[in-house]
Parts: structure tokens; sequence; C-alpha cells
């Protein structure tokens, strides 16, 4: 069976992988792989992945054409296609590793980030605004994690909308999980599945932050549900405000969860009820994100 693909185009891609896999580690890290790419192009890193060990260039070459066979696709931070609002944002990865349709990646979309532990309003809550923003055409960009990011995905592909899903591991760590399953042929239409660390990297806290970063740089504001006083939730709003992205705090507790309470002091806006959740996220369907000065 054909699957549309040329020899030409796998190889082709077999080697952007390829590269994608090896630019961290030739350049001594993802930030500086990054800031080499956006500034000087991909010579200075072909250079430096010419001089990596011979074992390790072989075991990225088998490692892209597995990736390849199982439909996973590489962006570069040098792509055009690669989202702008990311590019600019503090903390890009110099490359995405993705599953699915990654033209999603070119809609307006928001954050959606709360507790792995969420109420049931707070899961309510989660679920409104991945409800609403599907019926406004607005992807919504969450964690993959149970809780409010699962609230949020799934909200948004049952009323037909889109969902990317951004991991706190490596893509070869991603399994569908039954929730997603049930929906049946919708999803992989309609979910993309993305991850900027090393294929076989497992999840670790830290991580889970460093993800937050790209679920901020690819939306146009953050939705925040239940913020404790610490943790991942409250850091990314955080990392929202100081990348200039509007922070909405729904308020699915009375606003009595602390993070919500330090988010709002900070600058977040407190969304008491689904009509002006409606309302701010129409606001941003006709806005686009703040473009700022690369790194």
């Amino acid at each position: 069976m054909s699957t549309g693909v040329s020899l030409g185009d796998q190889a082709a891609g077999e080697r952007e992988l390829a590269f994608a896999l090896l630019a961290g580690p030739a350049a001594g890290g993802a930030r500086r792989a990054t800031r080499s790419l956006l500034r000087s192009g991909r010579s200075q890193i072909l250079d430096l992945i010419a001089h990596l060990p011979a074992p390790d260039r072989e075991n990225a070459e088998a490692t892209a054409a597995r990736l390849w066979e199982r439909g996973v696709r590489p962006l570069l931070c040098d792509d055009p296609r690669y989202p702008d609002s990311l590019r600019r944002f503090s903390g890009a990865p110099p490359a995405l590793f993705c599953l699915g349709p990654m033209e999603l990646l070119e809609r307006p979309a928001v954050g959606v980030c709360g507790s792995r532990d969420a109420s049931d309003g707070g899961i309510r809550a989660a679920r409104a605004c991945g409800a609403e923003a599907a019926r406004l055409g607005i992807a919504v960009v969450s964690g993959y994690a149970k809780g409010v990011d699962t609230a949020g995905h799934l909200a948004a592909l049952e009323a037909g909308g889109t969902t990317i899903a951004v991991l706190a591991e490596g893509i070869d760590h991603f399994r569908m999980k039954a929730p997603y399953r049930e929906l049946g042929t919708a999803v992989g239409a309609n979910m993309l599945v993305v991850s900027q660390f090393p294929p076989a990297q497992r999840w670790t806290a830290g991580a889970a932050m460093t993800r937050n970063q790209v679920i901020v740089g690819l939306s146009r504001a953050l939705v925040v549900v239940e913020a404790r006083d610490t943790g991942g939730t409250l850091k990314a709003g955080e990392v929202a405000l100081r990348g200039s992205r509007p922070v909405f705090v729904l308020d699915s507790m009375g606003s009595a969860s602390p993070g919500n309470q330090r988010l709002i002091s900070a600058g977040g806006r407190h969304v008491a009820d689904r009509r002006e959740l409606r309302a701010l996220l129409q606001q941003l369907r006709v806005e686009q994100a703040p473009l700022l000065p690369i790194d």
C-alpha cells in the first residue's frame, strides 16, 4: 500500500529528524542550539555534528528511521512553520517532535493549565474553557496530564475542536489514553502531540516545568484553574505574565485557591463566569500574540 510519501521525501525527513536529535548535544544544550540556529543558520551546527562520535550519529540515524515509521515529524525553530510566538519566547526549544496534524500549530490557541487533583468545580471550569475555545475555532494547548489538562483536551475534542498535547517526556513514551481512544477517529484528525525532549527521556518534575514554557509560548493567553501555592501551574502563570501573555484565572473555588490569588495579584485577570470567559476568548481569536524580541 502506498503511503503517499516518496522515498526522497522519507530520506529528507529522516535526515531532518536526525539533525533535530543531534542539534542540542552538538551545540552543548538546547538553548545554545536554538540561538545558533536562529542567528547563524545550520552550517555551524552541522560542523559540530560532524565532530560527534560516530556511534552517536549512527544511533541518531537509526532513531530517526524508527520515528519516521511511527509518523513522528520534526519541526526545527528555523522552519517557517515553527510558530513565531514560540520562536520568540524565552526557552523556545530548537526542535519539536510532532505526531499528528502539524497544521494545528497555525491556529490561534489558548493554554490551559491546572491541578492534577482538581475539584469537581475545577474540572467543570476546564471543560467549559475547552468547549468554548472549540466553538470559536481556538485550539486548546495543555499538558496531557490527568485532571485539568485532560478535561480541557477532551472537552475541546468532544465539541468538535482541536487540541495540542505538549508532553513532559520524550515522544517514545506517548500512548493514547483510554478516554481519548473512546472518541474514535476524530482524535487523529484533531489532536497534535508534541515533545521538545529526546524521544527516550522519561517524565521528571523539571521537564514538566520546562514543558510549560512551550504551552505558554504556543498560546495567546493562559487559562489557569486551581493553582496551588507552589508547583507547575503557578510557575506557568508566572511565565505567561513575564512573557506578556494574558492570564485568565477561572473562579472554580470562589478564587480561594492560593495560587490563583497570587496570580491575580501579579496581574492575572479573575474570570467569574462562562460568559466572561467566552468574551475573552472571542477577543483572543482576532488578536495576535505579542511578538517578543528574539533572545
